[in-house]
């Protein structure tokens, strides 16, 4: 580099040169792309791609990403924030988001679940894979089922990553059951659905999915109703697009008095738990009811041996009605009440110290977003999201 007749240039060994790369935010990469073609080759390389994931995701803690939709518009409003500082000693906190991810061109109506930086939304019949940190958007072709091809359909999609491959798949469950269709589908390859059957149990997804260390897993039903028990939970294999059945312990389903224990709906076959990441095992947190929720935590899926705890949120909070979101990197479990504020709220609840504590979250455009629609028809999800330099271009 010279920087005029007299400087003496300087040599910055390119090893050094990739491993400073490596350590800034996205935004900065997308804009050194332009700075010279070796960069350019650097920075949008695959390898340099999961290098700096790898560092963003081990040595910085991760964003807030919160998805607002507006199921009549069919529009996802994306939003980016800081997560909250937990060292505070106080019972709440604020914290103001430095970008504004909105994605209003987006025409989806709900978000599935988040993977490594990516996030699988519906876009009215199809499904969509959105880079939050790149802004890029990848629509993949609409699932073409065998039965009653003209009926409508009612799909529940889970994103996963193989970290062997290296590739990203959707998985499509069909859940009208005297159809029932399981397709497959990989970004970057020919992009056409086939199938992915599960023959020894055919089932019904009833929550959305929770995806840890290569594989993916979400509450279902049986389709067999002359089963003792069908309520299930399945992990899905990404890389061998296998499935694994184990089911809910009996006497949990005599404790709800129930035959399913995800107490399904019939709309979007969605229940009132929520499968959760907990310390890399799978939890399953029930919606809170008059300030008392309960958590299973399954400690052997082959003996079938669960734990369950008993909460008790603050008075101050017990005649809230909330909805669970997720579990964080803190630990603590994130809930949103059902009827959105302005300013939007988040409540921590800490399962070690019982405590509960609440962020204001400032400057989000949701009268905006709420402007001529009918109060049912926005939602909300919440979960912990690190940047991504993955391209979505096939």
């Amino acid at each position: 580099m010279k920087f005029g007749p007299n400087t003496t240039p300087i040599y910055i060994p390119l090893d050094l040169q990739i491993n400073i790369l490596l350590r800034l935010h996205v935004k900065s990469l997308l804009r050194f792309q332009c700075v010279s073609k070796l960069w350019y080759s650097i920075i949008t390389s695959h390898d340099f791609g999961n290098r700096h994931f790898d560092i963003t995701s081990s040595s910085a803690a991760p964003r807030l990403l919160i998805a607002f939709q507006d199921f009549d518009r069919n529009e996802l409003m994306l939003v980016s924030s800081p997560n909250p500082n937990t060292s505070s000693s106080s019972p709440s906190s604020c914290c103001v988001p430095y970008k504004d991810l909105r994605l209003l061109n987006i025409n989806g109506r709900k978000v599935y679940n988040a993977v490594r930086g990516l996030i699988c939304f519906e876009s009215r019949l199809k499904v969509g894979i959105c880079n939050p940190s790149t802004r890029e958007l990848h629509i993949f072709p609409r699932v073409k089922l065998k039965r009653d091809p003209d009926t409508f359909p009612c799909i529940m999609y889970f994103l996963g990553y193989d970290p062997i491959g290296d590739k990203y798949k959707v998985l499509a469950i069909d859940n009208l059951p005297w159809r029932l269709e399981y397709k497959i589908v990989v970004l970057g390859e020919e992009e056409a659905w086939r199938e992915a059957p599960c023959v020894a149990c055919p089932h019904l997804a009833n929550t959305l999915g929770v995806h840890m260390n290569g594989s993916l897993y979400y509450g279902a039903s049986r389709k067999d109703k002359g089963s003792p028990n069908n309520s299930i939970i399945v992990s899905f294999d990404v890389r061998s697009e296998t499935y694994k059945i184990s089911n809910v312990p009996s006497k949990l389903l005599q404790i709800d008095d129930s035959d399913n224990f995800w107490t399904a709906n019939c709309n979007w076959f969605i229940g009132d738990k929520t499968l959760i990441n907990y310390s890399g095992k799978i939890g399953v947190v029930e919606k809170p009811r008059h300030g008392i929720f309960r958590m299973w935590v399954v400690e052997d899926a082959e003996k079938e041996e669960w734990s369950m705890n008993t909460f008790y949120l603050p008075q101050s909070a017990a005649g809230l009605d909330f909805k669970v979101m997720d579990t964080f990197y803190t630990g603590e479990i994130c809930l949103v009440t059902e009827k959105i504020s302005d300013p939007f709220c988040l409540f921590y609840y800490n399962l070690k110290t019982n405590s509960m504590r609440s962020v204001a979250i400032k400057g989000l455009p949701i009268s905006e977003f709420k402007q001529g629609l009918q109060f049912h028809s926005l939602s909300v999800t919440v979960s912990d999201h690190y940047e991504s330099l993955v391209s979505l271009e096939t």
